[in-house]
């Protein structure tokens, strides 16, 4: 079955393909979890049929290969993915480039067999590396020891035998060590003479609630924050539009991190993603059936035909603001490096007429409270 190729407009900033939600790890912070309430496991245990790899290769087949828009692969741990095989069917049925994140669950020999002689699909000329690894201190250290940098930095180093570049500065090297910068968590001089000479490693800014202080640094004001800082007892109406393509375990394209999360907790779209496939996949046709009685709506499904990157640029009713995942928030750099070079700010998700009650917006600096995103109709 062949599906039309779809048109890659110039503001699409990222592809994401959650290949799984399954994990090796429990951390209590995982940004998977919207409420990040230690409850990582448990929320997803029970995500049920995901696209098979050959499912995977049509899908992503449809996006034109650009070696600067990589395909990032995520999770969960996406070498887990069809247990470990399904990986290297799907980088070697498409043309295009991927990036990887991953905790490096599989030591180097078995990384290699799941890659399937695809190593040259995750490398690419790029200022940072493209198999992003992450250090969690504490699950890590449960699952490993206490030699679990140690182990870390091997396994990175040992991909170096299998074909990548490893090399300690990142814009030479495929492989990097990422620490999320979770209170609690440091990089300590021990830990970083183990890696130096060997792989590049940083740290990234933690998003979200910790003992009642919020980190990260958003556009949007409590769009993250705004139940759990106690600022408000309910969330609030606003439209948005996403500039990512984001893709769940079962084809299903959404709209924001945060949505997706939420339908895989609830146990996705099972009883969904069978009557899409018995009406060929074609969700723009049968939308009303199929998404019946469905809390949280996908805007497509990459199976569709008549699926279109039209739908992902199109501005939604949301009636969720303040429970915002904060990778759709946060302010970050886009593609084209926006925020080093040019000083200007990138989100995920794009917000508008957001309607703050006014006791929550005079919260806000005076030089805030009528900024372009908020619902202008609305005294404040």
């Amino acid at each position: 079955m062949a599906l039309p190729m779809l048109d890659i407009p110039q503001h699409l900033n990222y592809v994401g393909a959650f290949l799984t939600l399954e994990c090796n790890l429990d951390c209590s912070y995982c940004i998977n979890d919207p409420d990040q309430a230690g409850k990582r496991r448990s929320s997803f245990a029970g995500q049920g049929a995901t696209l098979s790899p050959e499912q995977w290769v049509l899908a992503l087949g449809r996006i034109p290969a650009r070696d600067d828009l990589p395909i990032t692969l995520q999770g969960g741990e996406p070498t887990l993915f069809g247990k470990g095989k399904g990986l290297g069917i799907l980088l070697g049925g498409v043309p295009n480039r991927f990036d990887l994140l991953t905790n490096m669950a599989l030591k180097p020999a078995a990384f290699a067999a799941a890659v399937a002689g695809c190593q040259d699909k995750l490398r690419r000329d790029a200022p940072y590396p493209s198999i992003r690894v992450s250090w969690h201190p504490a699950e890590m250290h449960r699952v490993w020891g206490t030699r679990a940098f140690a182990e870390l930095v091997e396994r990175c180093v040992g991909l170096g035998e299998y074909g990548f570049r490893v090399h300690p500065d990142k814009r030479l090297s495929d492989v990097g060590i990422y620490m999320v910068d979770v209170p609690g968590n440091h990089l300590h001089d021990e830990m970083l003479a183990l890696a130096a000479g060997k792989v590049p490693v940083e740290t990234k800014e933690f998003l979200g609630m910790h003992e009642g202080r919020l980190y990260g640094t958003y556009l949007y004001p409590f769009s993250t924050n705004l139940l759990a800082g106690g600022y408000h007892d309910r969330t609030l109406e606003c439209e948005c539009r996403t500039s990512e393509l984001l893709i769940d375990p079962q084809g299903f394209v959404w709209q924001c991190h945060a949505f997706l999360y939420q339908s895989m907790i609830d146990g996705g779209l099972q009883d969904a993603l069978a009557r899409l496939g018995e009406c060929g996949f074609e969700l723009t046709r049968h939308a009303d059936e199929v998404l019946a009685g469905v809390p949280f709506r996908p805007v497509g499904h990459m199976l569709d035909p008549d699926f279109t990157l039209d739908e992902i640029r199109k501005f939604r009713a949301c009636t969720h603001y303040g429970r915002c995942i904060g990778c759709d928030t946060k302010v970050k750099n886009n593609r084209f490096q926006s925020l080093d070079d040019e000083q200007t700010p990138h989100t995920s998700v794009e917000i508008r007429n957001l309607r703050m009650p006014g006791e929550v917006r005079n919260l806000l600096p005076a030089a805030e409270r009528n900024r372009w995103y908020f619902d202008q109709r609305q005294a404040s």
